[in-house]
């Protein structure tokens, strides 16, 4: 087999790796947002092992997954804690489990099915203002979460608050990457 058809054969395996990553975090996500923390981490599950299993992690990949979650499950339970959403199934202190599994599923795409949005400097904080609150709110729809103050208000601090962090995930990739070179 020629060099030009094993690299034809990986770039193809490539994407559907990448493709298996979104499908596996939407589904992750459709199950989350239910509400049943326990099915949730039985998605989770599955996602992570296939997830190590497929796309073998890098330290840095597994820095990404172990960090994002951690500063998104504070910051939405800062949110949560200053009276500006009420989570189903959530304690008084931090968010429910279904919403930390979907901060650690969207850590699992950060180097593979949204690698794409952090080539430009511009398009992180586009994605998160724009993009990131329409699942905020369907999220909400679906989890029977409710929201304390009016929707457009808590929309706009979720994308804001998404914004500046993709736009820091997108500085710290492309600082890996330069440091790679």
């Amino acid at each position: 087999m020629s060099a030009g058809r094993v690299q034809y054969i990986m770039a193809k395996e490539s994407k559907h790796l990448l493709v298996l990553n979104a499908l596996l975090f939407q589904l992750v996500w459709f199950i989350a947002v239910q509400g049943n923390n326990l099915y949730a981490l039985l998605a989770l599950v599955f996602l992570l092992v296939a997830h190590f299993s497929l796309m073998k992690p890098d330290k840095h990949e597994l820095r990404l997954i172990f960090a994002v979650p951690a500063v998104g499950i504070i910051a939405d339970s800062l949110i949560m804690n200053t009276g500006w959403i009420e989570y189903h199934n959530a304690n008084h202190f931090m968010i429910p489990i279904w919403l930390c599994v979907l901060w650690i599923a969207f850590a699992t795409t950060l180097k593979h099915s949204m690698s794409w949005a952090f080539k430009t400097p511009w398009l992180p904080p586009l994605l998160g203002l724009l993009v990131v609150p329409f699942s905020y709110w369907a999220g909400i729809k679906l989890s029977k979460s409710q929201p304390l103050i009016p929707m457009e208000r808590l929309l706009l601090m979720e994308g804001l608050i998404w914004a500046v962090l993709l736009t820091l995930i997108g500085h710290t990739e492309k600082k890996q990457e330069q440091s790679l070179c």
